[in-house]
């Protein structure tokens, strides 16, 4: 309930206290969050309801996109929530977002830990080789929920994209935006092997047409179309590239790493 009341744990209240939105707007979420306990009464303390109501609300469901400039110039900042702020995707959701476009993601429900397969220098590099590697494949493929985690030794890609450290208690996670982001996605062998199954799934499905397979993986990446433009560029690159390279691109665009 911290993003409505306003008040993220520890020592990110200070740094927040900076960027706080004016006064109404903070009276504003209060009374929505009093709104929401009482309607959550009423509707028998039921948790489904309750998501329910949020979620097909005008205001869960704004975009980040807006054709009025006038609105823009009036508040820059987005203070007063009206459109929606662009999130960056969570460490485990880019991992499965990942899988998800390539169309190898496993989706069985329990079992075991997993453990995806990390260089060896940098297992060794622990103390007792906390690391135990499985082969790269279906058994590794499962959602990040199930991805094994070890306190002396966070799972990289998840800690490079900001997933908080087991051994402290974390209100709020931070989001950063680093060098190292951009080159996991760039070289990450997990990423480029996944780039290259998107691949095989985009020609299996849309067959050779140049054009059906861009469509297609737009489609799968971004949840939409290419506009003109986009087309335009992609068929150039197809047309002295393979289609891993498309889709690698895709997998590295802010438009896939980011809810909006």
């Amino acid at each position: 309930m911290a993003g409505f009341a306003g008040k993220p744990a520890g020592a990110a209240r200070h740094r927040q206290s900076r960027l706080a939105p004016p006064l109404r707007t903070r009276h504003c979420a209060h009374a929505l969050l009093d709104w929401l306990t009482v309607e959550f009464m009423n509707r028998g303390w039921s948790i489904k309801q309750l998501h329910k109501l949020m979620i097909t609300s005008e205001a869960y469901q704004m975009a980040s996109a807006y054709t009025d400039a006038e609105d823009l110039e009036k508040d820059p900042q987005n203070q007063y929530l009206w459109r929606y702020r662009p999130q960056r995707l969570d460490a485990e959701i880019v991992r499965d977002g990942i899988l998800r476009a390539s169309g190898v993601i496993n989706l069985a429900v329990g079992g075991t830990p997993v453990r995806p397969p990390l260089p060896e220098t940098l297992i060794k590099s622990t103390i007792y080789n906390v690391w135990k590697n499985q082969d790269d494949g279906p058994g590794v493929w499962r959602r990040s929920l199930y991805v094994y985690r070890k306190r002396g030794m966070m799972f990289p890609m998840f800690e490079v994209f900001d997933m908080p450290d087991s051994n402290f208690s974390a209100g709020r996670r931070s989001v950063s935006t680093v060098p190292t982001q951009a080159l996991t996605l760039i070289n990450n062998d997990f990423v480029l092997k996944q780039a290259q199954l998107f691949a095989d799934r985009v020609k299996k499905e849309a067959g050779d047409d140049p054009v059906k397979q861009i469509r297609l993986a737009y489609r799968i990446a971004l949840t939409r179309p290419p506009d003109e433009t986009e087309l335009a560029l992609a068929t150039d690159l197809l047309g002295s590239h393979a289609l891993v390279d498309l889709t690698h691109v895709l997998l590295n665009l802010s438009e896939f790493l980011y809810m909006r």
